[in-house]
């Protein structure tokens, strides 16, 4: 499948270090093979502050499809999730009712 019509089916959220002060989350998206494609690191910057932004992976196969770039950043989880949501949804091929 190439990358004009790759779509993504779920989000998953992995965290990595749960060390309070060097917190690390990794974001990701799963295709319709079943891969995941790291989207998004969350890293905390000071005691429950977290930064999340762009993995370089996400956007050197996807940036310039999905309207991002490297400085996207966001401060808070619930803005990362809606995003991770909204990207899910636009590639979800339609469902054909006339079949059923």
């Amino acid at each position: 499948m190439s990358k004009d019509t790759h779509g993504f089916v779920a989000w998953e959220e992995h965290i990595i270090c749960h060390e309070r002060g060097n917190r690390v989350v990794h974001f990701y998206l799963k295709d319709t093979f079943g891969d995941l494609v790291l989207a998004v690191v969350g890293t905390e910057r000071s005691i429950r502050h977290m930064m999340y932004v762009v993995s370089d992976e996400f956007l050197n196969a996807y940036g310039s499809e999905r309207f991002i770039n490297a400085s996207t950043k966001w401060r808070a989880r619930r803005e990362v999730v809606d995003w991770l949501s909204s990207l899910v949804v636009k590639c979800r091929p339609p469902v054909d009712f006339s079949s059923m």
